[in-house]
């Protein structure tokens, strides 16, 4: 008797816009960008993945995907061991390979050899998959700070200043910077800074010019929107973007 599938998968490409992929109970899942890059939304916050990297998503995490412009989206389900917690890795050379191959052949099963040993090296190579530290934009749970993080984003590039943020949210400014400190670990101004950043990159990632992203997040020059760039992550906007 033929076992029911250990791994299924869902490929599609999408224009810019968001996406609900199917999340079937009981099945981990592994989404890749083939090409583009994306933001991956949690209930608590959201990661932007650049391109070369790919999002394990644990059983249960109910998510949504952004994409910035036309993307490939590849997304395997695995109903094998625990493949982890929520985590954004690294995916080049073979792993790619696999991943792909995978998304190809599914749905896939063990009593067919060539399955066996593609999963079996898929679940290796998984595991040890370096983690990549992505922009994560924590989500803060209190509904005073929510006021303040939703005026964030509705214009990351804004001027007012944190102390014209906080009026009106239902707390003096002090309130609110510990509010977001507990619950983000960062301050009202890091944060914005961060969303900041999001912003910039999933403007980058559509193929808008450096200058006017600079501009429209708040910066006065395009070099000044790098060093704040390689402050966050380490890196100049290129380098994270390629």
């Amino acid at each position: 008797m033929r076992q029911e599938p250990e791994v299924r998968s869902y490929a599609v490409t999408h224009p810019a816009g968001t996406v609900v992929p199917p999340q079937p109970p009981g099945w981990h899942q592994v989404l890749l960008a083939a090409s583009g890059a994306m933001t991956v939304e949690v209930r608590d916050g959201g990661w932007f993945v650049p391109p070369g990297a790919a999002v394990v998503v644990a059983a249960g995490e109910t998510h949504r995907i952004r994409t910035t412009a036309r993307t490939r989206l590849r997304n395997l389900y695995l109903r094998t061991d625990d493949p982890g917690p929520t985590r954004v890795v690294a995916v080049v050379g073979l792993l790619r390979e696999l991943l792909l191959t995978a998304v190809a052949r599914a749905p896939l099963s063990r009593d067919v050899p060539h399955a066996v040993a593609l999963l079996d090296l898929l679940a290796l190579e998984l595991a040890a998959a370096p983690a990549v530290e992505p922009l994560r934009l924590p989500m803060p749970d209190d509904p005073i700070a929510r006021v303040v993080a939703a005026r964030i984003l509705a214009d990351p590039g804004g001027s007012d200043g944190i102390d014209d943020l906080c009026r009106g949210s239902g707390a003096a400014r002090r309130t609110v910077e510990r509010r977001f400190v507990a619950e983000t670990g960062l301050g009202v101004a890091r944060w914005r800074r961060r969303a900041r950043l999001a912003a910039a990159l999933e403007a980058l990632a559509r193929g808008e010019p450096p200058s006017r992203v600079a501009a429209a997040v708040g910066y006065a020059t395009p070099s000044a929107f790098g060093a704040m760039v390689k402050a966050e992550l380490g890196h100049t906007p290129g380098a994270v973007l390629r």
